[in-house]
């Protein structure tokens, strides 16, 4: 008769089996050399690793740095090797790359000045960054890691295996196993991005992390779900990783679910690297409103470094629709992290998402979408699409119904920014209502009376209609459909009750004062 411990090891068995099939962690094959990006100039004095001759344009490897004339590239896949994920050895090894050193560059052995001759001399650590003179490097064979030791997943402490592709003859690496470092206060990184995010920064955002943290480490969401690149948080469960998120509030919002979803016994805590539009979960959080063109990697690397952990509260949306004729619309579940609106804020956003779905390439830049947000919003002052909706609604904080004076919108904020960085509630406790924040399980709840007041908000020359504050809110929509947004995500909705609970709370990491 089997034991309920040798069932439970039978579970847990076809558990691992079924997270191996559904979340691995994919590494690139180590047979395909680098990974080469195009560089049209170079702005400072390069040189060949293949020909050591002078390079105005060309190509560089964003994981190990060397650099090439453009017809050099298969050689150097051949001849060169590139920083590897994963190795057998017992300690981490520098990884010497030849020349192009940085300007004052001191040697790691004699400390004298290296890199300084016109030519492709002296060597360069792809892990710890640091420089050697060529008859040195003999002298100084284990690596430390560099400055972000704690961050980075050594190679040595990564086994990988292949694994056939379901339905074709193909093979590809996955991450089998993850072993602790001898790394004190060791909590790694693990960078998420969309290279197709904004007008290239996600494509540079991962060329710049591939530089300094384990290449494995850098995760391109465009090619793999969120839930592989969490799953490193299984494979060392008593170990607290840290995600870093680029991309705007819809995508930190996507990973936050997959880590729900997933249910890790150690949930990963979320840094913020905005590149979104509005951005407003990381404004409240200290990431600042947004990045765009070269980023400082080292300095956003220290930033994760000293940020404090925090709790952030995600709500349920729940959506029944009214029946008619007997017959009714699917019920809807969203989740919302910073704010839900009825109305005119909604119907701005709407235009919008309308208008990027039609011409996508239009809206990659930042300033051409707050431009677009500010023309429909004069659009409707004129227009007044959503007038009298407050005939079409009831609203209930807590079970008590709220009267409405004469309103365009209702908006319920998580979080203190709404809008791209506008602070209606402000610290007001009026009517002995408590200063709002993200992690006290409370809604606050404002009136929108037209475009022109979230005009005059976005600019500090009104206040809102102040409501309420809730631990559940519910609104009634009747007598037609109204524009409607999670999150930055609208639609048209239609007649419906619409509740609003508490779900769980997210691990974040602030940089804002406590």
């Amino acid at each position: 008769m089997m034991t309920l411990l040798g069932l439970t090891a039978i579970i847990m068995s076809i558990y691992r089996k079924y997270r191996l099939r559904h979340y691995s962690i994919p590494v690139r094959d180590p047979t395909k050399g680098h990974r080469f990006f195009m560089v049209d100039m170079f702005t400072t004095l390069t040189y060949c690793n293949i020909e050591e001759k002078r390079l105005n344009d060309g190509a560089q490897c964003d994981t190990c740095g060397i650099c090439v004339d453009d017809k050099n590239m298969k050689e150097a896949n051949k001849k060169i090797q590139c920083k590897a994920a994963s190795t057998k050895d017992a300690v981490v090894r520098h990884h010497w790359v030849r020349g192009n050193l940085p300007a004052c560059s001191n040697c790691l052995v004699c400390h004298q000045e290296c890199g300084v001759k016109l030519a492709l001399t002296d060597l360069r650590c792809a892990w710890c960054k640091k420089t050697v003179h060529d008859n040195c490097a003999a002298r100084s064979e284990t690596c430390d890691l560099g400055r972000f030791r704690k961050l980075i997943v050594p190679p040595n402490c990564i086994e990988v295996k292949w694994v056939g592709v379901k339905g074709t003859r193909q093979r590809h690496l996955i991450v089998q196993k993850l072993k602790h470092p001898q790394i004190e206060d060791w909590s790694p990184l693990i960078v998420i991005a969309n290279r197709k995010s904004g007008s290239n920064d996600g494509e540079l955002i991962l060329r710049h992390f591939r530089d300094i943290l384990n290449p494995a480490q850098v995760i391109d969401i465009q090619d793999m779900s969120p839930e592989n690149a969490i799953e490193w948080c299984h494979l060392l469960p008593d170990v607290t990783f840290s995600l870093l998120v680029s991309g705007g509030d819809g995508t930190i919002g996507w990973v936050l679910t997959a880590i729900e979803k997933l249910g890790l016994e150690n949930s990963p805590r979320v840094c913020i690297l905005p590149l979104g539009t509005g951005n407003d979960l990381s404004r409240v959080l200290g990431w600042g409103e947004g990045y765009s063109g070269d980023v400082e990697v080292t300095a956003i690397l220290d930033n994760v470094e000293k940020a404090r952990p925090v709790q952030l509260d995600r709500w349920t949306v729940d959506i029944k629709h009214v029946k008619h004729f007997g017959f009714s619309r699917p019920s809807k579940t969203f989740i919302m992290n910073n704010y839900l609106s009825v109305g005119v804020d909604a119907l701005v956003t709407l235009n919008f998402h309308k208008q990027r779905e039609s011409w996508p390439a239009f809206f990659a830049h930042r300033f051409i979408n707050k431009f677009c947000y500010f023309t429909y919003g004069t659009k409707d002052v004129l227009e007044r699409e959503c007038k009298d909706l407050h005939k079409k609604l009831k609203l209930e904080l807590d079970n008590k119904e709220v009267i409405l004076p004469e309103l365009e919108g209702i908006v319920v904020l998580n979080i203190s920014s709404w809008g791209g960085g506008c602070q209606p509630w402000g610290n007001s406790q009026e009517s002995g209502m408590s200063q709002p924040r993200y992690d006290d399980g409370k809604l606050e709840v404002m009136g929108l009376f037209s475009s022109f007041h979230i005009a005059q908000l976005q600019i500090g020359l009104a206040t809102p209609l102040r409501l309420g504050q809730a631990r559940k809110v519910t609104i009634s929509l009747h007598g037609g459909n109204a524009p409607m947004q999670v999150d930055g995500e609208p639609w048209e909705q239609h007649p419906a009750m619409i509740t609003i609970s508490h779900r769980r709370k997210a691990a974040m990491m602030s940089l804002s004062p406590a």
